[in-house]
């Protein structure tokens, strides 16, 4: 009893101050959803790009957040702020269920005050880490999809350009054909295409997409489009030429990692194998004599 009555304050305060700070972010999303679509226009229209800017009715506890973690979000492809305040909420969710089981779980086993804290601690770390690992996860998995489906999306835009097609018509035409296949690259181009479309130069909105994703083909689409543009040369040609080069490129990685494999897997067989191995060798000759020495004390 003397144990619940410690622990409990100490709960209730974490639980109190994790449930305004999530609820003022809910408020928050709530008052940033409502705000009409003049507002929430960035400032593309005036030609300037920072994928991580708030307008004045978006800044608020979200704002706070260090601008690593938000460039974090937006290469995770939480790129509004609605999205990002919405993985805060839920982090801060999933916080205060860590630490309540963990908490919990530590009472129903009659443990002291200490106990019951440290429990705590640790579901408070466990209830940190998971949402992060996956945000990491999510990073990790879209920077390889939109990766993998680049040279197909040059390829489509190739084929188009050659049809007849102008630029914007292509990367409109693309951006609906991936949106079966990959919905990450399909979402970075139909907002690239917004960008254009508010007057920004192809170079500028897909140096932006680069810092989004952090996909570099972007930034080598964007200098090719510039080249194009300045030397007048020719565009489908000059897409063709850089999606061998990716092709080759991609080849080129897939063809290291395979000669990493073999040298990381001698680790386990060292570790594992090796032991084993030798115990099957010597483990009769050590057991025969044993036997012999044995017999020989014995006798």
């Amino acid at each position: 009893m003397e144990t619940i009555v410690i622990i409990l304050p100490l709960i209730a305060g974490g639980v109190t101050l994790i449930a305004v700070v999530g609820l003022s972010l809910i408020a928050r999303w709530y008052a940033l959803h409502n705000v009409t679509s003049e507002t929430t226009v960035p400032a593309i229209a005036r030609g300037t790009i920072d994928p991580w800017a708030f307008t004045d009715q978006q800044r608020g506890l979200i704002a706070l957040l260090p601008k690593s973690l938000r460039r974090t979000f937006t290469v995770a492809g939480f790129a509004t702020p609605n999205a990002q305040v919405k993985f805060v909420a839920i982090h801060a969710l999933i916080l205060v269920i860590a630490v309540t089981c963990c908490s919990w779980l530590a009472m129903s086993f009659n443990s002291s005050s200490t106990a019951i804290f440290l429990a705590g601690c640790m579901g408070a770390v466990i209830g940190w880490w998971i949402p992060f690992s996956w945000l990491e996860w999510r990073v990790t998995k879209r920077r390889i999809e939109i990766g993998s489906e680049f040279p197909v999306m040059l390829d489509l835009l190739q084929i188009s350009l050659q049809g007849g097609m102008s630029l914007p018509t292509a990367w409109e035409t693309v951006a609906k054909t991936l949106e079966s296949a990959s919905d990450a690259i399909a979402q970075e181009m139909r907002w690239i295409n917004l960008e254009v479309g508010f007057g920004v130069r192809w170079g500028e909105s897909l140096m932006a997409a680069t810092e989004r994703t952090g996909v570099t083909q972007f930034r080598s689409l964007g200098s090719l489009l510039e080249q194009t543009e300045r030397f007048g040369t020719g565009m489908s040609l000059m897409i063709q030429v850089l999606c061998e080069s990716m092709r080759y490129e991609e080849i080129q990685v897939l063809e290291e990692r395979a000669h990493q494999a073999s040298v990381k897997l001698m680790i386990p067989l060292v570790v594992l194998m090796l032991p084993a191995t030798i115990l099957l060798i010597l483990g009769p000759m050590v057991l025969m004599m044993l036997d012999v020495f044995k017999r020989t004390t014995a006798d």
